[in-house]
């Protein structure tokens, strides 16, 4: 076999020697990225507060409250439902995750002017000590229940409730510039027994690393009742906790709005954050909702979001919220989504 000249053996060295100097150069030129993954549950209160607005003053609007709390607490079904919510974040193990529909129900003394003490149910609380004792290291960041009501029931007692907004993060997450606040535009509903009830919406904001990834994380509700009032607590929204700038953002939540429902009336919300810049980053399966009743019913549109700016990787997402309690009910009338991203650092 012939040998190769001279000339081609240096040629051949200093090839290689120019490629193993500029590996290590494009090997700095990538960039580093992580995963990072994000989950939104509405929690549900567990019952329809309509029939209270509408009901009579008196006997009937006291049985209407206290039809809706005996189906909220019904066989201890709010604390069942709250240990498998935590059991699906123990499971789905999200840096972060974003709660709405957070209610803490009470009973006091029957017409009794100070607000009522006596805690009947509180999902925060059997979530985080269901969590601990899953050994999945969350904590609290923030909560805020902007909702309040209370009335007196047939069950001899007031009954109050309020509920809102929480954001859980696993060990590791850091969060700085934490803030909670009510939109402005609220929602009015008259009623004949305790006169005008205001429904009361928020977000959470905050700013997050997660492994090296920066991002600002956003968690909100929009109003379920009125498509008008949705749709300037979205523009709101984009205005205090979601202006346009440099960074990533990361918004969560029961927008109670999406591209394709039945009815138009309730796409603008969606549609003015989308225009925004902010692209979905979820599972295109649907998860809303069960009936009240959390036995009947089924998922059959989206209202419940992971949306990010700029537009960041969806490595995968899948639902959580079909298993049931051992009485029968699903742990929400919504599904939870998650949504693992790849973000860069």
């Amino acid at each position: 076999m012939k040998k190769p000249s001279r000339l081609l053996i240096l040629l051949g060295l200093v090839a290689a020697a120019a490629l193993a100097a500029a590996g290590p150069f494009a090997d700095a030129k990538k960039p580093r990225t992580t995963k990072v993954t994000v989950m939104t549950r509405n929690l549900f209160l567990g019952t329809d507060l309509i029939p209270i607005a509408t009901a009579a003053p008196g006997a009937p609007a006291e049985k209407a409250t206290g039809d809706a709390f005996r189906q909220a607490t019904r066989t201890n079904q709010p604390g069942k439902r709250m240990k498998l919510i935590a059991r699906e974040i123990a499971k789905s193990k999200p840096d972060l995750v974003g709660l709405q529909e957070v209610s803490l129900w009470r009973t006091g003394p029957k017409g009794d002017s100070a607000p009522a003490t006596n805690v009947v149910v509180d999902y925060l609380k059997v979530i985080t000590k269901r969590l601990k004792a899953l050994h999945a290291p969350y904590r609290v960041v923030t909560v805020r229940r902007q909702f309040n009501v209370e009335g007196p029931s047939d069950e001899g007692v007031d009954i109050r409730l309020t509920l809102g907004n929480a954001v859980l993060a696993r060990k590791g997450v850091k969060t700085s510039k934490v803030r909670s606040a009510d939109f402005k535009t609220t929602t009015p509903i008259p009623t004949a027994s305790i006169g005008t009830v205001t429904i009361k919406r928020g977000f959470d904001e905050m700013n997050v690393v997660v492994r090296g990834a920066r991002f600002h994380f956003v968690n909100t509700h929009l109003e379920a009742y009125s498509p008008p009032v949705r749709l300037r607590q979205a523009k709101e929204l984009l205005k205090k906790a979601l202006p346009r700038r440099k960074g990533r953002a990361i918004l969560v939540g029961d927008l109670n709005s999406g591209p394709n429902l039945e009815n138009e009336d309730d796409e603008p919300p969606y549609k003015a954050i989308a225009k925004a810049g902010f692209k979905p980053r979820r599972t295109a399966r649907k998860s809303c909702c069960f009936d009240n009743d959390l036995r009947s019913g089924k998922w059959d549109h989206n209202i419940d979001w992971i949306m990010s700016r700029p537009r960041v990787r969806l490595l995968r997402s899948f639902l959580v919220g079909r298993e049931k309690t051992s009485g029968g009910a699903r742990a929400s009338d919504h599904g939870g989504v998650v949504s693992v991203l790849r973000l860069t650092r």
